[in-house]
């Protein structure tokens, strides 16, 4: 009987039951239930037993024996309860729902019973989670649900096409095949009689799930419709043909709803509307073999997002820079979901992702942090590019963040994400020496004063190093270099003549700086 568990990560996007399933979970195992529903939420993440004294927590349903209830109960608020035995519902606080079992319930086979379905709806969340990175996620999501309400499922888009319906029941509508696309559809006639229905049309414009009465087809449909943003996209039905559709069915269908409008927004509309693979389309876009500007704008428009909207490219790799393909599938999921702005694929065994910051008004530093525990549990290191404002620039985008992975990889920081902003110089100088070795890409007069100071003992260089790094302030300089001001001012003297190097010139400083950089941090040829 050990207590479900969930690490912070899981509880980023958790489905989180309400009172009402475990109501109906104990009805169907024929027990005598009495459900107070008041303040009913989803918010219920575990079970625990409840012990006088201890704190309470609203994530946690507490199972107590009646004898325990007592006027002190009306201090809880906010808390779940389950009651084996009949209490005085009076001592309850009305923010609080209470499932009271009949007497002599056996109490640790309520406990365990709980504890089985917490898990059976932590088991479905998972599949989906997965189910977002697969070849057919509408397929896999609906698999996933079948058992959980008993009863068949489909999807349909706005044109009454079925995007999904995994298995047949007899009883069902038997669908049509469109003589043009060859998909199944809803039959003509039907769709007619649903364009006269007023109940149907009153339908089209329902946020959450909701049942449609059983005149049109002979039994009840519970349903919810899919939006992007503020635009129908279709609906999922649940045919309630099996077995009696139950009141918690509409949390969990709820739920499932915003798992498949992430599926549709990045992935089954592209197969169906364009015949493409919008992971294809990604990795042929950044590998430079979609030159097309309208096939681009194509994409751009079943995406619903603007060229110049602002966009930010992630490259992420394992430590060992191996993608496992199931734990790849995950993390695709998970990115996803964390990001439900972007498109997250494999590409040349990299995990990369485009995000739309315009789309939900973020900011790059709010999009990585949501990574983060991701990338820390899973022993993932980042890239990430500049912001980029024409999505024709994301190819160059994706570079950047690819140029950020690498160099941050070979730097002594420990972090996880390295922003190309702060390797903008290892990267200008890494260019440079793809062509020209090290040293001719520094300032003659450099090497030359530190080829005098190698023949004349000298400390001209260092001197001249300290000085620009205190931007040439002499109080400073001399206190670093433990020297008299007046001193100072003859080695800058000697600089001038030996090197010719002049300070007062703004271009020679920031050559000299660096060429210090080159120099001094012996960057790799």
């Amino acid at each position: 009987m050990t207590e479900l568990s969930f690490n912070p990560e899981e509880k980023n996007r958790l489905f989180r039951l309400n009172m009402q399933i475990l109501a109906d979970a104990f009805s169907e195992h024929d027990q005598n239930v009495t459900f107070y529903s008041q303040n009913d939420r989803p918010c219920l993440e575990g079970i625990r037993l409840y012990k006088k004294g201890k704190k309470l927590y609203s994530r946690y349903v507490y199972l107590l024996q009646s004898a325990d209830v007592d006027q002190t109960f009306l201090d809880y608020r906010d808390v779940d309860f389950i009651a084996v035995g009949r209490i005085d519902i009076s001592c309850i606080h009305p923010s609080c729902p209470v499932i009271e079992l009949k007497s002599g319930t056996d109490f640790l086979n309520a406990f365990e019973l709980v504890q089985e379905i917490f898990a059976k709806y932590r088991q479905w969340d998972r599949r989906l989670q997965y189910a977002l990175a697969s070849e057919h996620p509408l397929d896999e999501m609906l698999l996933a649900s079948l058992g959980l309400f008993g009863n068949p499922m489909f999807i349909h888009d706005t044109d009454f096409y079925i995007l999904s319906c995994p298995r047949y029941v007899q009883g069902m509508t038997v669908w049509e095949r469109d003589s043009r696309t060859g998909r199944s559809m809803v039959p003509l006639s039907l769709i007619h009689d649903f364009k006269a229905d007023t109940e149907y049309l009153d339908t089209l414009s329902k946020k959450s799930p909701d049942l449609f009465s059983a005149e049109q087809r002979g039994y009840r449909i519970l349903y919810v419709n899919l939006w992007n943003g503020s635009r129908y996209e279709g609906r999922i039905c649940v045919d309630e043909i099996q077995s009696e559709i139950q009141e918690g069915n509409y949390l969990a269908l709820e739920y499932l709803g915003q798992s498949i409008e992430l599926a549709i927004k990045h992935k089954s509309l592209f197969y169906l509307s364009m015949g493409n693979d919008m992971d294809r389309f990604f990795n042929e876009y950044l590998d430079g073999t979609i030159t097309d500007p309208q096939r681009i704008l194509n994409y751009l428009y079943f995406l619903h997002w603007k060229q110049n909207d602002r966009y930010l490219c992630l490259r992420l790799e394992t430590e060992q820079r191996d993608i496992n393909m199931l734990s790849a599938a995950a993390t695709l999921g998970h990115i996803e979901t964390q990001i439900p702005t972007g498109h997250a694929f494999l590409y040349q065994n990299s995990i990369a992702v485009v995000v739309n910051l315009s789309y939900a008004h973020n900011t790059s530093s709010e999009v990585i942090s949501s990574l983060a525990i991701l990338m820390r549990e899973g022993l993932l290191k980042m890239g990430a590019s500049s912001e980029i404002s024409d999505f024709m620039l994301v190819p160059q985008g994706y570079i950047q963040a690819s140029a950020a992975l690498d160099l941050g990889r070979k730097s002594d920081s420990m972090t996880w994400c390295y922003r190309f902003d702060d390797y903008l110089l290892e990267y200008l100088l890494k260019k440079g020496r793809e062509e020209i070795p090290p040293q001719l890409l520094c300032s003659e007069k450099l090497l030359l004063l530190k080829k005098y100071d190698d023949n004349n003992k000298t400390d001209l260089y260092h001197t001249a190093k300290v000085y620009l790094e205190l931007e040439r302030n002499v109080l400073q300089t001399a206190k670093e270099l433990y020297i008299h001001r007046s001193t100072l001012f003859y080695r800058l003297e000697r600089i001038r003549k030996i090197a010719g190097i002049d300070f007062e010139d703004s271009r020679e400083r920031l050559t000299l700086r660096l060429s210090f950089y080159i120099l001094e941090q012996k960057l790799e040829t």
